[in-house]
């Protein structure tokens, strides 16, 4: 065993993990399921079908078999985030998440009946993503962590080859005999933790070994000194060093921003970087990956002084390449746009994609993608995710989440269902926000009191690319509405706001609804806004609805009003309808803008506060609302006329102005 370590096992591991680096993060990060890790039912047998205990709180309803199941089955309460833990809860974090044979055999809650038998394993052979026995997937699972939940009159199956899992799942983070072993540790150094409830900060890491331009990394782990504090971690790739004075200690994050290479992620039972046996996920000189900046999150309900952190990152890595790399499929990855809304006081808002696949090989040739895992994010108002991957006339449920939250972003295993993707398949994934507790709409931003609606695959080989060409548009469940078949009962021709989703980060260009009716600045854009509104000048006000997407992509669907719109309002766009509803200018919403020449920002970029400012136009909301309105403005032609000579001139305008 390895100590100083949280959720430390020996080779192999079966979980996958996977975060995203969003900018900054704030305080309400830590709100929403505090401890709370619905992924973790992934690590017992029945995890998803144990029985509401006696007179239990925050029950759900079940299939049938049970009727009512408890989710937080490791809390106080079945709705999970609730303290203390239960005898069970306690157990399994005593036994680092894992279903070991000693916690299996364990009486948690003192009935009589060991945590197998109330969980449909008595003889301890099922491990995590095993597909169950018929005996164990017809068992009905009773709560492990309260003794008025039990089995009268339990008979034990006289031979254990009934409840052996009828397939093993994949063994994972495990080296080859084969390969070459290679270990490196990254730490930081003496952080003091300041004594606010919560903390963010980026810390430089190099990665050690040169002797290669290429690696493999089989496992990436937290090392965990400082397990009271630690929240969690998003690690990124760097293509550059960083100084000697700078490693292990906190950055800028400007100096942040150069590092763009997702890497991965840690929170408590999970692992940075996970991987099958045959697949090896590339580190080196040649991928852009020398060194790392982790964003770490520090959590300190107390305010305690005084406490450090030298927490750190090991990764097993190897020289001897495997024959395949991963590679991740987004089917969703919209992160700013402030035309979608999610409207306040709403339990259940959807977005949705709606995508036909493309496989092609690097020869462009039809090829296949072989689907390892499934992630999902969103912020503090994602409930419930849900994919569905349709081949023919069948449709297979990809890793869907009816209980999603913000604090437990993991990739979920999906080896098991040995799923191929190919050209001509269909998929439809959703986000389903609760905004209940919200007094005024939310926008589609980088803030985590924004949201966001991400999907992403994760696969093999890794010289495939696959794309997904389809509509976005957002609606509204019924209470008990399932979120799977959404398109068949909400289908985008009954949607008030659809999108072409022809830009993965902003969802692309309005085709139904507000293309750019909302008065937004873009921080720290800001600093270009003079110079764009200057030289659009001769083109005069075609130029201040003109769709910026056919300029640069991912500007899709903005407009000078959506980005640049005190400027363009007091010096050009005076007598847009926008601009004369708007009584108060909004220089505030933040958006990143690039540090590097000729590219615009990327996920990884994304800073912080955002206000937006809507027109106070009759009907809409007043000026100074945190609010947006997305209501329906003309259609921007494509087939000449001004709108064709502005969109014309704003292209050489901002080509030029993007390599400043």
């Amino acid at each position: 065993q390895v100590p100083d370590t949280a959720g430390r096992r020996d080779i192999p591991l079966l979980m996958v993990a996977k975060f995203y680096a969003l900018g900054c993060l704030c305080l309400v990060a830590s709100l929403l399921g505090t401890l709370a890790f619905p992924s973790f039912r992934n690590h017992v047998p029945n995890g998803f079908r144990v029985s509401c205990p006696p007179g239990g709180e925050g029950c759900s309803a079940g299939d049938g078999q049970p009727s009512l199941v408890c989710n937080g089955i490791g809390h106080r309460t079945c709705a999970g985030a609730t303290m203390p833990l239960n005898p069970f809860g306690a157990a399994l974090k005593r036994h680092k998440y894992a279903w070991v044979k000693e916690l299996c055999e364990e009486d948690s809650d003192g009935d009589g009946l060991t945590n197998g038998e109330e969980l449909g394993d008595p003889c301890c052979l099922w491990e995590a993503y095993d597909v169950p026995s018929s005996y164990m997937a017809a068992f009905t699972a009773t709560h492990p962590g309260f003794a008025s939940s039990n089995i009268s009159g339990y008979q034990r199956p006289g031979v254990c080859s009934i409840t052996a899992p009828s397939t093993k799942a994949t063994k994972m983070d495990q080296f080859n005999e084969w390969e070459e072993q290679r270990t490196a540790e990254m730490f930081i150094e003496n952080f003091t933790i300041p004594s606010s409830r919560t903390t963010y900060i980026d810390i430089a890491w190099n990665f050690p070994d040169s002797s290669a331009d290429l690696f493999h990394v089989v496992l990436a782990e937290a090392i965990v000194r400082n397990a009271k504090n630690l929240h969690h971690y998003v690690v990124r790739g760097c293509p550059q060093k960083w100084p000697a004075e700078k490693v292990g200690k906190p950055i800028t994050r400007e100096e942040s921003m150069v590092c763009g290479e997702q890497f991965g992620g840690w929170a408590p039972g999970k692992s940075i970087v996970s991987q099958p046996p045959w697949l090896g996920k590339p580190i080196g000189k040649s991928v852009g990956i020398v060194a790392f900046v982790v964003q770490v999150h520090y959590d300190n309900p107390a305010k305690e002084q005084g406490q450090t952190s030298n927490d750190g990152m090991r990764i097993f890595y190897t020289p001897t390449l495997r024959n395949e790399t991963g590679i991740g499929f987004p089917i969703s990855m919209v992160s700013t746009n402030p035309t979608m809304i999610i409207p306040a006081g709403n339990p259940r808002t959807f977005m949705t994609r709606s995508c036909q696949v493309e496989v092609k090989n690097a020869q462009g040739q039809p090829a296949k993608y072989h689907v390892a895992g499934i992630s999902y994010h969103a912020h503090l108002l994602g409930r419930e995710m849900y994919t569905e991957l349709e081949q023919g006339n069948e449709t297979i449920d990809l890793g869907s989440e009816t209980i999603w939250h913000f604090d437990d972003q993991y990739a979920k295993n999906l080896l098991h269902m040995n799923i191929t993707i190919q050209t001509g398949d269909h998929l439809q994934s959703s986000c389903i926000f609760d905004s209940m507790e919200r007094t005024q709409a939310t926008f589609m931003g980088p803030e985590t009191s924004d949201e966001m609606c991400w999907a992403t695959l994760d696969g093999w080989p890794g010289d495939v690319k696959v794309s997904c060409s389809g509509h976005i548009w957002t609606g509204e469940l019924a209470e008990s509405e399932s979120g799977l078949g959404l398109a068949l009962r909400h289908p985008e021709s009954a949607a008030e706001n659809v999108w072409d989703g022809s830009s993965l980060s902003t969802g692309g260009a309005s085709l139904k609804g507000g293309l750019a009716d909302v008065c937004t600045d873009t921080i720290p854009l800001q600093s270009m806004c003079p110079l764009m509104v200057t030289r659009a000048m001769p083109v005069g006000e075609a130029a201040c609805s003109t769709d910026l997407g056919s300029i640069v992509e991912r500007l899709k669907g903005q407009t000078l009003l959506t980005v640049c719109c005190s400027e363009a309002c007091s010096r050009l766009c005076s007598s847009n309808p926008i601009c004369m509803g708007t009584s108060t200018l909004a220089p505030t919403l933040m958006v990143a803008a690039s540090p590097l020449p000729g590219r615009l920002p990327s996920t990884s970029d994304l800073t912080t506060s955002t206000t937006v400012i809507t027109s106070s136009l009759p009907g809409r909301l007043p000026a100074n609302s945190t609010s947006v309105a997305a209501s329906a403005s003309p259609e921007v032609s494509s087939k000449g006329g001004p709108t064709m000579m502005a969109s014309l001139m704003l292209h050489a305008i901002l080509l030029n102005i993007m390599t400043i």
